[in-house]
């Protein structure tokens, strides 16, 4: 069954209220009414109803007023100003204070009926494109929140921005690089029951991610139970090695505290950061590609973490020197990387100056 629609009637003559009820309840309206602007405006909060016929001149509040204080609770629900007055200034403010049309008495039924009937059809297409646009921003709020379950905010933003599809293919720019990786897998594998042994793998990781989006860094991707981690893209940072200096000193610190805490059961950890020159953008097929970096830097970041022991933070003597005096540093030896012809003075950090490490 259709459900019948409410018109709230307002006007201070009773005789024209009757009048009115007799014509448009046998049109399938349910009709309240109302002869002040007071008892209007709490009917329209009690009733909620789909059309008002509104008189201008009625006790208490005027109908221009009560049409003003409707409008800032609802702006779709359909209302007619009607008025003895002929009064081309009143229309007009009817019309810009909200109405969806104005009469004036007399009028005749069949006019009226039309003029609601309009109104209605209106008002009804405005809310089911509220309705729509409701359920379009929940669906986006959806796909974005998911976007980010899967990769790094700034990506999903970047992505979603776009007019188009995005493409394969990238460009040279300086990043840093951050990686950190987790050791004793197999060991802990063997001693702990599957589900355990992920819960922990996660608190590690969600530690470690949260390092990284504290200091707006990219997290670039997950590697079983490794994390790479993109400081200057996609969004660019003027001080983004002390943002991944900063994140992996965080990282270490809340990652020992886990550690200690699991005694047996705990990961070790190693961590290597790297700056430099690295072709950033969209690696993979049409199909299927993922957002990342690949060059020099990278690789130098992922040895540096290779080589790191439980708990180290490694840097190369070039990182450590764009670095200052921001961080303390202790020798760490030289070592031919991999795919490396020369030999690379590696630092391990062992501090931070907390009053340089300011991020802009």
């Amino acid at each position: 069954m259709k459900d019948r629609k409410r018109i709230l009637v307002v006007d201070d003559e009773v005789a024209t209220l009757t009048l009115l009820r007799r014509v448009l309840s046998p049109e399938g309206y349910d009709i309240i009414t109302s002869t002040s602007g007071t008892e209007a405006l709490q009917l329209f909060q009690q009733e909620k109803p789909d059309i008002i016929l509104l008189d201008v001149i009625i006790p208490q509040i005027d109908g221009l007023n009560v049409l003003r204080r409707i409008r800032e609770q609802d702006p779709i629900v359909g209302i007619i100003m009607i008025s003895a007055l002929t009064s081309e200034k009143i229309a007009r403010n009817a019309i810009l204070f909200g109405a969806n049309d104005y009469m004036t008495k007399p009028f005749t039924f069949h006019d009226l009926r039309s003029r609601i009937k309009e109104v209605l059809e209106r008002t009804s297409l405005q809310r089911e494109n509220v309705r729509l646009q409701e359920e379009l921003d929940q669906a986006n709020a959806k796909l974005k929140a998911i976007f980010e379950r899967y990769m790094a905010s700034p990506v999903a933003e970047r992505l979603l921005a776009l007019p188009g599809l995005p493409d394969l293919g990238g460009v040279r720019q300086t990043v840093s690089v951050l990686f950190m990786d987790l050791r004793n897998y197999t060991r802990l594998a063997e001693q702990l029951k599957p589900r355990q042994l992920m819960n922990i793998l996660n608190r590690y990781l969600s530690e470690a991610t949260e390092a990284i989006i504290a200091t707006n860094g990219t997290v670039d991707k997950f590697m079983g139970d490794a994390v790479m981690a993109l400081f200057n893209a996609p969004v660019e940072q003027p001080d983004h090695l002390l943002r991944a200096v900063k994140a992996a000193w965080t990282m270490r610190q809340r990652l020992l505290a886990i550690s200690q805490e699991l005694g047996e059961h705990a990961f070790d950890f190693g961590i290597g950061i790297h700056s430099g020159e690295a072709i950033v953008g969209n690696v993979g097929s049409p199909r299927l590609m993922n957002y990342t970096a690949i060059g020099d830097a990278v690789n130098i970041a992922n040895r540096l973490q290779e080589l790191a022991q439980n708990g180290q933070i490694l840097i190369s003597a070039e990182t450590a020197k764009a670095l200052g005096n921001s961080v303390v540093t202790a020798p760490w030896g030289r070592q031919r990387l991999h795919g490396r012809e020369e030999e690379t003075t590696i630092l391990e950090i062992v501090g931070v100056q907390e009053e340089r490490m300011q991020l802009t």
